[in-house]
């Protein structure tokens, strides 16, 4: 590419040439003492770094190709207007055309060459960075899935020690209570026989009601061991859902009474026998009865009613089933409680009041009485939720809790069954299971 008399024409011009570059499109300087150069010397070492380096540069800023090769385009373009306003001789001009041509071929090819190789490596260098943050994403959950795994094992053992701890301080207070109820109702049977010491009556009364009290909450402490365990044992038989609600109704006239409470009963006569565990149906009848009680103000009324659904209802399987709807007028439930307030020990009121009653208008308890009532109602295969419009105490919206029974009873799988022969099953059911 050596060629002298190019070069030194380039040289005579050179100052020309740079100014009509600038006339037009930007040129880098260098890039015509390159050329320059490389007609003198033939060596094209400079040349080629020049333009690589411009091909990188374009590739990092984004840069098309076609705009890279404008500027020695530009420069070509100069020297032709430069040559023809010379006016040199036509031999000569010819000369130094040909001249420079491999030179701006060489241009265009290093160009090319370099612009796709710096394509090719910064395509390379962006997938392994890709690569890179895909192994380091894929590394940090699989570090998040193991932290979770062992923040569950722990939760389950915490939640394991909690149930055997209610369980364990369950059955050791069932015991000295026990002994305590029965000297009490010793003491209360010599009062009653007059040898008992004078005006002693009071306290008696007292004692057993605090006994009795705390009774109930050692049993819902049972059963509440026992039902997230799925160690419950049922005994299924043919429950007239008529009585079982009259009996839970008539037992608590009573506090009824005392309240001013009027309970509507509807026509639950109607209602077919289910096949259920008779002691746990009252179980569940008393807590949603007691629910109700406990949050309506004095003088409020509670509703009673049932109905028989379909499996085409939409809120059971396919069978045949009954719903109780247990109604009252009382504060009511804020939308976010709705489905907390099944959850063992929580309770809408203070968590710094005592435990003062299971029917005292608001009064506090342990909370357990709800997620006992679905607990059972879910091992014999039924459902429990409650609706209310929201809380307020002085407007007193009222909540609706609705318990959907089946007619014949669907087990919880691991839960130990027996079955209760009755004419209407007929011999078809087998013993325990």
């Amino acid at each position: 590419m050596r060629h002298p008399e190019l070069a030194a024409w380039l040289q005579e011009h050179r100052e020309s040439l740079i100014a009509l570059c600038e006339q037009g499109e930007a040129v880098d300087v260098t890039l015509i003492y390159n050329i320059l150069a490389t007609a003198r010397t033939g060596r094209v070492d400079q040349l080629d770094s020049t333009i690589g380096q411009a091909a990188y540069r374009a590739v990092g800023q984004e840069i098309p190709l076609d705009r890279l090769l404008r500027k020695p385009q530009r420069i070509k373009e100069v020297i032709w207007e430069e040559l023809k306003r010379d006016e040199l001789p036509p031999p000569q001009t010819l000369a130094l055309i040909e001249a420079a041509e491999p030179i701006f071929s060489r241009i265009s090819q290093v160009a090319m060459r370099s612009y796709f190789e710096a394509s090719q490596q910064m395509q390379d260098v962006l997938a392994s960075e890709i690569a890179r943050l895909h192994g380091e994403s894929e590394r940090r959950v699989m570090d998040r899935t193991a932290d979770l795994a062992r923040a569950n094992i722990e939760l389950s053992k915490l939640e394991k020690a909690r149930t055997d701890f209610i369980s364990i301080a369950a059955h050791e207070l069932k015991t000295p209570l026990t002994l305590i109820q029965g000297y009490t109702n010793m003491l209360h049977e010599m009062g009653l026989e007059g040898d008992g010491v004078a005006g002693s009556d009071h306290i008696v009364e007292g004692i057993l009601q605090g006994t009795e009290r705390l009774s109930a909450i050692v049993e819902d402490m049972l059963d509440v061991s026992v039902i997230d365990t799925n160690a419950l044992s049922l005994r299924i038989e043919e429950v007239p859902l008529s009585h079982a609600v009259s009996l839970v109704v008539g037992q608590n006239a009573h506090t009824i009474g005392e309240r001013q409470l009027i309970v509507h009963v509807g026509d639950v006569d109607s209602l077919p026998s289910i096949q259920f565990d008779a002691r746990r149906l009252h179980q569940i009848l008393t807590h949603l009865l007691n629910n109700a009680i406990k949050y309506t103000p004095d003088g409020g009324e509670v509703f009673v009613e049932g109905r028989v659904v379909s499996g085409d209802h939409a809120e059971t399987g396919g069978g045949q089933f009954v719903e109780l709807i247990i109604r009252d007028t009382g504060i009511g439930i804020a939308p976010e409680d709705r489905e907390r307030i099944f959850e063992k020990f929580y309770r809408v009121g203070k968590s710094t009041l005592h435990s003062s009653g299971q029917v005292k208008f608001m009064g506090a308890g342990p909370g357990l009485g709800l997620p006992i009532a679905r607990g059972l109602a879910e091992a014999h295969g039924g459902r429990l939720w409650a609706e209310s419009p929201g809380h307020d105490e002085i407007n007193c919206p009222g909540s609706t809790f609705h318990l959907v029974l089946p007619v014949r009873a669907i087990p919880k799988p691991g839960i130990t069954v027996t079955w209760v022969e009755s004419p209407a099953r007929g011999e078809d059911q087998g013993g325990a299971s």
